[in-house]
């Protein structure tokens, strides 16, 4: 090999040397990315865990919290007061949003927009405030057969014709005519107690049903969304204005509802951290043999750049040699 030759040859071996100690250190600086990412998923399993489903306890079991148990099983009253779902509490604890609109149904939605016309709510599914004098018709509207003068006086007299066995009467023949006043008025304070507080909330904050497609498509949402802040808890006075601080630890100190761990929520979680953790890893292990390759080849090549440069000053020892002579 001639000196223009090797020169030329110790060129090449530099500009690849200098790619391959690019391409190093390129690797090194995604090993330390691998690092921060494998502190941040650390990090975010810890949190993982540490989150709490809200629940509720009913029937002997705890539940997780949904929108039917806070708000009243979306308008269908007789569903709600057969006994065979649980009814909360505290008729005063209302599901909002982040804004502090009211959560509604688009069954209780479209019992608003049927008495105070399709204005009522925008494009986005989203409601004002409105005259609380409303709520008697709303509740009409919601809850039929009772009608609005129903919810605001209650009946004087209510009967119904009963045949055959009549525990009330004794009677085991024939039919007779039963009072049932009692029993509807109270039904229809039962019916005031659970959805006038919704209804008279929305009235006075707004309200918006823009997250109803999330609350069908997901179980957990509901629970999530009080985790993250989307929605929030709030308890109503009177007026159907929120009563300050009223954070979840003040819903889970008086006992309305409870954070609780699920076990079989902490082995998915448990999984996918051994999943994500075990991609890392794999990227990593896939680094340090690209790694170890590139150290092999920057090896060899600074071993032939020290035979290229011992031959190019021999050369021109030679060559200074050959002047002076």
């Amino acid at each position: 090999m001639g000196l223009a030759a090797s020169n030329y040859r110790l060129l090449t071996i530099t500009r690849r040397l200098a790619d391959i100690q690019l391409r190093e250190t390129l690797l090194t600086n995604r090993k330390l990315q691998l690092a921060s990412e494998m502190s941040k998923l650390s990090q975010e399993y810890s949190n993982r865990l540490s989150q709490k489903d809200v629940a509720f306890y009913a029937n002997g079991q705890y539940n997780k919290i949904n929108y039917s148990y806070l708000m009243g099983y979306g308008g269908n009253y007789f569903t709600a007061f057969n006994g065979s779902k649980p009814l909360k509490e505290n008729n005063s604890m209302i599901l909002t949003d982040y804004n502090g609109r009211v959560v509604l149904s688009d069954t209780y939605a479209n019992a608003i927009m049927s008495v105070l016309g399709t204005s009522a709510m925008n494009a986005y599914g989203q409601g004002g405030t409105f005259s609380e004098d409303e709520i008697p018709n709303i509740l009409a509207a919601l809850c039929p057969p009772i009608t609005a003068e129903e919810f605001q006086n209650g009946v004087e007299s209510h009967s119904w014709r009963a045949s055959t066995i009549n525990a009330l009467t004794g009677d085991t023949t024939g039919s007779t005519t039963v009072d049932t006043a009692d029993t509807y008025n109270a039904r229809i304070q039962s019916i005031i107690d659970l959805y006038y507080p919704i209804f008279q909330s929305a009235a006075a904050n707004g309200w918006t049903t823009e997250y109803n497609q999330q609350m069908n498509s997901n179980d957990d949402y509901v629970s999530d969304a009080l985790n993250s802040g989307i929605f929030q808890l709030a308890q109503i006075d009177e007026y159907g204005t929120y009563m300050p601080d009223t954070s979840i630890t003040y819903f889970v100190t008086s006992g309305d509802i409870e954070l609780r761990s699920d076990s079989d929520t902490r082995e998915k979680i448990t999984a996918w951290y051994n999943d994500e953790q075990n991609r890392i890893k794999e990227k990593e292990q896939m680094y340090d043999v690209e790694i170890t390759d590139l150290s092999t080849q920057e090896n060899a090549y600074k071993t032939e750049m020290e035979a290229v440069k011992k031959f190019i000053q021999d050369s021109m020892k030679v060559f200074e040699w050959c002047s002076n002579a």
